[in-house]
């Protein structure tokens, strides 16, 4: 169970890579009266960083890449000068305090998704070559005891695999780095460990094996899902906004599981509210949070401009 909790805790603190955005209306629910001023947005020539700025006020935002390598480093001056000197700090799980709470919390989910009915045992669900699949890649002693609970939990750790296998490491993405500099430092979150566990365990059983079944599909042919992560890297490292927005639709199309609304548009809409309250406080805010969140017709920016706190 040790290695068992150390590859779903390092998982936990993103959620999956291949879950990006997809484009939806939205009511308009203007926030701000006629006439009073906007904020604007400003996209900064270093790498998914924008500022939104009104008045003396400003929001960093580093759009991040939570699995990563030694290619995404050093980061740029003016990013890590904007961090050091940012009057508050928010990611989207806070700091390092909320992430000593990640193995309770996480432990505590898995007994709830626990299934006693040998029944619900994963191996009745899946072919010979999956369970032999799952098997070589995490070993016996880990997949086994994993088929005895709902598939999410099995999803998130061979998606782990997947990451290792292309180089990539949570605790070398950028959120890591940002947490590590920020050392004592007061680091606010978008929203809690709890609701991130809501979200990935959420859905019926049935849609949850077939994003399952999804993963060891792309395990058995990891050439593909190899070149999918390497080309994801690639674009962040050019700064190419545009591509990766049709790159990230390309691979939303294809995913299963976790219902596009809940995963990105209606976090986005809270998110919204939560940049306009710092920029109510005034002075520097540096915010930074996965990439997905602020590219594409559902970004937190464009639910600012519906709300009307964006030009």
């Amino acid at each position: 169970m040790k290695n068992l909790k150390k590859i779903l805790t390092a998982a936990l603190a993103f959620l999956l890579i291949f879950s990006f955005l997809v484009s939806c209306k939205t009511k308009d629910s203007n926030s701000q009266a006629d006439g009073e001023s906007k904020a604007v947005l400003i996209k900064h020539p270093e790498r998914m960083f924008w500022e939104v700025k009104k008045g003396d006020a400003s929001i960093y935002v580093l759009g991040t890449i939570h699995v990563a390598d030694k290619d995404f480093y050093p980061l740029e001056d003016k990013i890590l000068e904007a961090f050091d000197k940012a009057d508050r700090r928010a990611s989207e799980l806070g700091g390092k305090k909320e992430m000593e709470m990640v193995q309770e919390k996480l432990q505590i989910k898995m007994l709830q998704h626990f299934n006693i009915s040998p029944e619900k045992d994963l191996s009745n669900f899946l072919s010979e070559d999956k369970i032999n699949v799952v098997k070589q890649e995490l070993g016996e002693n880990i997949a086994v005891p994993l088929f005895k609970f709902n598939p999410w939990i099995l999803t998130i750790a061979l998606n782990q695999v997947l990451y290792t296998k292309a180089g990539l490491d949570p605790q070398n993405g950028i959120d890591m780095h940002l947490l590590n500099r920020a050392g004592k430092k007061k680091i606010e979150a978008l929203e809690s460990i709890d609701e991130q566990l809501d979200l990935l365990s959420s859905g019926t059983f049935e849609e949850q094996l077939k994003a399952l079944k999804e993963t060891i599909k792309e395990l058995q042919n990891t050439d593909k899902a190899i070149d999918w992560l390497t080309k994801l890297k690639k674009l962040y490292l050019e700064n190419n906004t545009e591509e990766l927005k049709d790159f990230i639709g390309s691979l939303l199309d294809m995913s299963d599981g976790i219902s596009q609304d809940a995963l990105l548009k209606d976090r986005n809409i809270v998110w919204a509210d939560k940049f306009e309250e710092y920029l109510n406080k005034g002075g520097t805010t540096f915010v930074f949070a996965g990439l997905a969140h602020f590219l594409g017709e559902d970004s937190v920016f464009e639910q600012m401009r519906i709300k009307g706190i964006l030009e």
